[in-house]
């Protein structure tokens, strides 16, 4: 399986400081390695330079650097098209979580529309500019894929939207912010919070990714990995005290990976200054390995180095 991987070292997005090391931190875990092993043929295309926070203005406090965030989302999308185009499926590793604004773009732009979004997320994400409370555009990407909020953010690599909105599954919320909790009711999005989990467990969700899977040939699933508990992601950007555990995530991301066509995966909000002997790091390589059909953990590294 041809595979493209792309490092966002972005850290503009939020202001959780750390997540730009994120992409070298997972290549200095072997993950080119370790997926390769697992059945991807990989070719690392390197990092997207940004600009140094100190060398910019934030400039409008309702989305916080947005240029160069743009900027950014531009390129990414154009590497993130090319790839697809090229046949390749896309591994994007950031970074915050608004380097999906432009690999969704990019993939959605390369295969027509033609695409289904898997967002996990503790956050909604879908603030706009009249929205946002923080203006982070870390918590606004969501709403611009969408088609909703100002034309610099939502027209990246071409017209909105990039994501129809019923070709939304948001999975793992457990903080949203009433603005989000509003456009979710308005606007019929399909959002499986944690509660949602908790009460009626996984059977209804499974059932939502199979119809989500009837609808488009292609999916990209997102993982902000403060989705997850911090028992089991302690290197998330915003450690999570109550998210998914790790039977939960791992049982979700096998289902997706062996029911539907995952075109591209990101990975984002990881911060290695805060993570524990590369835990983090390694649920990350395994679960990009599950969405693509594939087999990595803890037990096959184990007998990887224990071979005779």
């Amino acid at each position: 399986m041809d595979t493209t991987l792309i490092g966002i070292p972005l850290d503009l997005g939020a202001e959780n400081l750390g997540v730009d090391s994120g992409p070298e931190a997972f290549r200095h875990n072997g993950i080119v390695g370790k997926l390769t092993k697992a059945g991807l043929a990989i070719t690392d295309s390197g990092n997207v330079v940004i600009a140094d926070r100190k060398d910019l203005q934030a400039g409008n406090p309702h989305a916080r650097y947005q240029d160069e965030i743009v900027r950014v989302s531009e390129e990414t999308a154009a590497l993130t098209k090319q790839a697809i185009q090229k046949s390749h499926k896309v591994i994007a590793l950031g970074g915050d979580h608004s380097i999906n604004l432009g690999v969704v773009s990019g993939a959605s732009v390369a295969l027509g529309g033609n695409l289904g979004l898997i967002y996990f997320d503790a956050h909604g994400d879908m603030n706009t500019e009249e929205t946002t409370l923080s203006g982070n555009i870390h918590g606004m990407h969501l709403a611009s894929l969408l088609g909703f909020g100002g034309d610099a953010l939502k027209n990246v690599g071409g017209p909105a939207p990039k994501v129809k909105k019923e070709h939304l599954l948001h999975i793992g919320g457990c903080d949203l912010d009433q603005a989000e909790i509003d456009l979710i009711s308005r606007e019929n999005l399909k959002a499986y919070t944690l509660f949602d989990i908790l009460t009626t467990g996984l059977s209804p969700l499974l059932q939502q990714i199979d119809e989500l899977a009837a609808r488009v040939d292609n999916i990209w699933v997102s993982v902000d990995l403060d989705v997850i508990d911090r028992m089991y992601a302690p290197g998330a950007g915003m450690p999570n005290p109550s998210g998914l555990t790790y039977r939960e995530i791992a049982t979700i991301t096998e289902y997706i990976g062996k029911h539907t066509n995952v075109i591209g995966v990101d990975v984002v909000e990881y911060n290695p200054l805060q993570d524990k002997k590369a835990k983090t790091a390694e649920l990350g390589i395994e679960l990009i390995a599950k969405l693509f059909g594939k087999n990595y953990s803890w037990y096959t590294n184990y007998m990887e180095r224990n071979k005779v």
